[in-house]
C-alpha cells in the first residue's frame, strides 16, 4: 500500500471515530426518569411504551436473521420479489421458455432462483442448480448437469439408451450433441440453473449456450436453461442468436420497494426479539437504497450496536453506529475507494449532489452520461468509477456495492438535527427514477 493510501486509510479510521473537525458524534440520547411525585398534565398523552424483549439475542441469532452473505433459506424470507418469482414460474412452467435473471450484486438473484427452484420442484419440474466457474469449456460446463438428470425424468424405457448416450459423449462436444441426447430421452420438465453466469467470459462458450437454448426450443425439448448474472450477459447471449428472443424471458431485478425494506427489517427484528424504531429504520432505508444486501448488513450492525448496549430497541444512534461499523468492514476490503470517499466527504462540498449521484448509481446500477447535475461531475469520483463495458455513455462503480457505502459516509458526515431524518415509511428525498 502506498504512503498516500495508508495516510488516507488512517484518515478514514480517525474520521469514522469522530476525530475530524466539525464532525458531530452521535450518541444515544439520555433517558430522563421523572421523580415518583412528578406532575404529568392530563391533557398530554404519556409516552408510548416500547416493548422490551428479554433475553437479548446472541450474535448467532442476529447473524442468522440478518444474513447478508448467503441466499435466503425459506420462501418467507424472500421479500419484495413476488412479481419476479411469478414471472419466472410462468415463463418456464407455463410457456416452456428459457430465462435470464439479471441484476446488480446484492439484488438477491441467487435468493430468487433458489426459491424459484423450490416452487418449480413442487410443481413437478426437476431443478438442477450449479454455479459457473471461469475458464471452463462448454463441455465442462454442461456435462455435470447432464449427469445429474435423474432416472425419473426420463421417458419410460429410455434409461439404458440415455446412459449409453451419456457415456458415448466425446471429451469435447457441442450444443447439438446435448440436444440429441435429451430431446427424445427426457420427458419431464428439467431446469438447468446456471448461477453466476457472469463468471463465464469466453464468448465462444456463451455462443454455445445460446445455440443450445435455441436448438432445445426448436426440438420442443423439455430441458430449459435459467441463466443468472449481470445485465450485460443478456445482450451477449441474445446477440449470438437473435431468433432466440421468442424462446426467452428476461427477468430484471431492481431495488425492492420501501414497504419491502420495512418488512425485511420487521421480520428480522421479530425473529431476533428486537424492535427497530422509526428513526433507525429511516437511517437504514436511506443508506440502502432498496438493496436487500445493504438492508441486511446495515440492520445487522445496528442490531449488534443496540445489543452491546444492553437494549432490545434499536434507535437512530444504534443505526448510525451500525453504518460506521459496516463501513469499517467494507473499507478493510476496499482501501482505494474508501480513501476516495473520505477525501470527497471531508471537503464538505456538494454533499447533497454527491448523495444524489450515489443514489442514482445505486438505483439504476449505472450512471448514464446524460448531462444531468448528477453525472456532470462524476470525474471527482476518480478511479471509483469506470466505463461500463460495451457502453460509451455509461459509468459504473468499480465496486458495485460501493454507492450505498458512499451514502453512509455522507450521512455520518452531515450536520443535521435528528428531526430532519424522514421516517422509513415516507418516500425518501431526491429519489431517482429507475
Amino acid at each position: 500500500m502506498s504512503w498516500q493510501l495508508k495516510k488516507r486509510v488512517s484518515a478514514l479510521s480517525r474520521w469514522l471515530n469522530g476525530s475530524s473537525a466539525n464532525r458531530p458524534k452521535y450518541a444515544r440520547p439520555p433517558v430522563v426518569v421523572p421523580a415518583p411525585d412528578a406532575f404529568v398534565p392530563s391533557e398530554v398523552d404519556p409516552a408510548p411504551v416500547v416493548p422490551q424483549a428479554n433475553p437479548l439475542p446472541n450474535r448467532l441469532i442476529l447473524g442468522r436473521v440478518f444474513d447478508s452473505a448467503h441466499p435466503v433459506r425459506s420462501r418467507e424470507e424472500l421479500l419484495g420479489r413476488r412479481r419476479e418469482l411469478d414471472e419466472l414460474l410462468a415463463a418456464t412452467l407455463d410457456f416452456g421458455q428459457h430465462a435470464i435473471v439479471h441484476g446488480a450484486r446484492g439484488s438477491g438473484k441467487t435468493s430468487l432462483v433458489r426459491i424459484f427452484g423450490d416452487h418449480a420442484d413442487q410443481g413437478g419440474a426437476v431443478v438442477i442448480y450449479m454455479a459457473c466457474e471461469p475458464g471452463v469449456s462448454f463441455s465442462e460446463l454442461i456435462l455435470p448437469y447432464l449427469r445429474a438428470i435423474p432416472t425419473a425424468a426420463l421417458r419410460p424405457g429410455a434409461r439404458e439408451a440415455f446412459a449409453r448416450g451419456l457415456d458415448a459423449l466425446p471429451a469435447t462436444f457441442g450444443p447439438r450433441a446435448v440436444v440429441e441426447l435429451v430431446a427424445e430421452q427426457v420427458s419431464s420438465p428439467v431446469l438447468f440453473i446456471l448461477d453466476e453466469f457472469d463468471r463465464i467470459t469466453d464468448t465462444v462458450v456463451k455462443a454455445d449456450i445460446a445455440a443450445a437454448m435455441k436448438l432445445l426450443s426448436d426440438a420442443l425439448a423439455t430441458v430449459l436453461f435459467v441463466l443468472v448474472g449481470i445485465a450485460r450477459d443478456v445482450s451477449d447471449v441474445v446477440d449470438a442468436h437473435p431468433s432466440l428472443r421468442r424462446h426467452l424471458r428476461t427477468v430484471a431485478l431492481g431495488r425492492i420497494e420501501p414497504t419491502s425494506v420495512d418488512a425485511l427489517i420487521t421480520n428480522g427484528a421479530a425473529a431476533a426479539g428486537l424492535v427497530f424504531d422509526d428513526r433507525a429504520r429511516a437511517v437504514i432505508a436511506r443508506a440502502s437504497c432498496g438493496s436487500p444486501f445493504h438492508v441486511r448488513i446495515f440492520a445487522h450492525h445496528s442490531a449488534l450496536a443496540a445489543v452491546r448496549d444492553g437494549s432490545s430497541v434499536v434507535r437512530e444512534a444504534d443505526a448510525r453506529t451500525g453504518l460506521k461499523t459496516a463501513l469499517e468492514h467494507w473499507a478493510s476490503m476496499n482501501h482505494a475507494d474508501a480513501a476516495t470517499f473520505v477525501r470527497l466527504v471531508e471537503t464538505g462540498q456538494n454533499l447533497h449532489l454527491l448523495e444524489r449521484t450515489a443514489r442514482r448509481a445505486a438505483v439504476n446500477d449505472r450512471l448514464e452520461q446524460d448531462g444531468s447535475a448528477e453525472t456532470a461531475h462524476t470525474n471527482i469520483l476518480a478511479d471509483a468509477v469506470r466505463a461500463e463495458p460495451g457502453m460509451d455513455t455509461a459509468l459504473v462503480f468499480r465496486d458495485s456495492v460501493a454507492p450505498q457505502f458512499l451514502i453512509a459516509f455522507i450521512m455520518l458526515a452531515e450536520v443535521s438535527a435528528p428531526a430532519s431524518v424522514p421516517t422509513a415509511r415516507q418516500e425518501l428525498p431526491d429519489a431517482v427514477d429507475s
